[in-house]
């Protein structure tokens, strides 16, 4: 029985594995999306498509209302937005350590309500 040997020939020069070693690096600068990441691009589509207004009418109405949930938040409010639940603050920690974290409870989808009622 005749085996046959399999050879490789390499042809890459140190010149080329360097550049490519430059653009390796170069290439890890860039950021990669997360693609279950929700932008305020995203909404501004989904809420112009969904409702028929222009996206510049989408988009004052969106930023406005992120300012006052921002806003809102800030001052240690707690927001109820029946579609998606509560927004809670939560002070952590304690003296110069204090952190604000927020926490955010879903709203029961009605599938969910109707197997478990």
């Amino acid at each position: 029985m005749v085996t046959a040997k399999k050879t490789t020939k390499t042809t890459k020069t140190t010149s080329s594995m360097a550049t490519e070693i430059a653009d390796a690096e170069t290439a890890v600068d860039v950021k990669v999306a997360d693609p279950n990441m929700i932008k305020k691009k995203d909404i501004y589509d989904y809420v112009s498509v969904s409702t028929g207004l222009r996206k510049r009418d989408v988009r004052e109405a969106v930023d406005s209302m992120l300012e006052f949930l921002h806003s809102s938040l800030s001052d240690g409010k707690t927001v109820q937005v029946p579609p998606l639940g509560k927004i809670k603050p939560v002070e952590r920690g304690s003296g110069d350590n204090i952190k604000m974290h927020y926490k955010l409870m879903l709203k029961k989808t009605d599938d969910a309500e109707k197997k478990s009622g």
